[in-house]
């Protein structure tokens, strides 16, 4: 087979699965460029040519090209298992996925102080651009949310009378339930009744957040507005690459749950498919790595975290 052909069979098998597989097909269709335009055997997948797709490009972030190391790897894991010639690259230190950032686990005066500097900025008018993004915030550490899956939500996925949201095609495709806590429910409960009344163009789109003239509330606004209550509330921030970021708020959500298990003396080792499932991973690992990171902020916890899940956090 060509690399082509190996390239389809392996998008084929990841599809049949039920990834979406877009961007990875792109990835690969220039993976299979560079491999005509070094003549490379038809069905290898050389070290040369591996090394030379993942070399830092000029004006390339180092988590773009991880992202690339990723794509690589996994299309040589899948020949090597097919029975093809593979150099596979390898995970040792400077090919790690999540790259060199450390999350901001923030501390319960820190979400204190930013939901209500948060508050401040968003003013009066409880249905404005600043209104919205502040009580997403609040959503977002509530219900570790992506961002991006916050700001999408359709008025037809948010039931208010059940304190439900239905989150639709997210990461990997995949669609599921997120319960809100009352609190957060009642304030969307009030920007939606604001906003039908100061804003009569709002019951004319599907779009639950939205800007008076139907425009949807985006993910950089969001991020600019976070930045400005982090300033708000006297938060330092490290500079671009260093955060705090508001998918922070997603991982402090995921600590904070860890920690509340491990206090209650819950099965924490039972209760990672649940958290899994709740926050839309594909499987555990990444919800492994929330409590390795948990038992890191919270050493007190690591003794009884390794009665529990010692397979997770090593001793």
């Amino acid at each position: 087979m060509s690399i082509a052909d190996i390239a389809a069979a392996y998008v084929a098998e990841r599809r049949s699965v039920g990834l979406k597989f877009d961007k990875e097909e792109r990835a690969l269709r220039r993976i299979v460029a560079l491999h005509g335009e070094m003549g490379c055997a038809p069905d290898e997948l050389p070290r040369e040519l591996v090394d030379a797709w993942c070399e830092l490009r000029p004006g390339e972030s180092e988590a773009n090209r991880l992202a690339r190391v990723s794509q690589i790897r996994c299309l040589a894991e899948w020949m090597v298992r097919m029975g093809y010639a593979a150099h596979v690259a390898p995970r040792g230190q400077g090919w790690s996925r999540r790259g060199s950032y450390e999350p901001h686990i923030f501390t319960g005066d820190e979400l204190a102080s930013l939901f209500s500097a948060a508050d401040r900025l968003a003013g009066d008018d409880p249905c404005c651009q600043r209104a919205q993004a502040s009580l997403v915030l609040r959503l977002l550490y509530s219900t570790g949310m992506r961002c991006g899956e916050a700001c999408g939500l359709a008025k037809g996925d948010v039931d208010l009378g059940a304190n439900v949201l239905t989150v639709r095609h997210a990461k990997n495709d995949k669609d599921r339930l997120v319960p809100v806590h009352r609190s957060v429910a009642g304030r969307m409960r009030d920007f939606e009744a604001a906003a039908a009344i100061a804003h009569p163009q709002y019951g004319s789109h599907d779009r639950f957040w939205s800007l008076p003239e139907g425009r949807p509330l985006t993910v950089r606004y969001v991020y600019g507005f976070f930045r400005d209550a982090l300033w708000e509330a006297g938060i330092s921030h490290g500079g671009r690459g260093k955060g705090p970021r508001v998918h922070d708020l997603r991982f402090t959500f995921a600590c904070h749950r860890l920690r509340r298990w491990v206090a209650e003396g819950a099965d924490v080792n039972a209760l990672m498919p649940v958290l899994a499932a709740y926050m839309g991973h594909a499987d555990t690992r990444c919800t492994e790595y929330y409590l390795r990171l948990t038992a890191e902020l919270y050493p007190g916890m690591v003794e009884q975290v390794e009665r529990e899940c010692g397979w997770v956090v090593p001793s």
